[in-house]
């Protein structure tokens, strides 16, 4: 009984680290697709375009 019980903490160890990994995967793509979007590519290309 003791050996199905570590299976299973085992188990639901590993899968917690999983959700864990995923979560953090998926804020930092939000974190970037939103970092990539405030950015506005004609506005920083008139900048360096005028610092001649």
């Amino acid at each position: 009984m003791a050996e199905s019980w570590t299976g299973i903490v085992l188990g639901l160890c590993g899968l917690s680290v999983a959700v864990l990994l995923v979560a953090v995967h998926y804020w930092r793509e939000m974190t970037r697709r939103r970092k990539l979007r405030r950015m506005d590519h004609l506005e920083c290309w008139e900048v360096m375009r005028h610092r001649r």
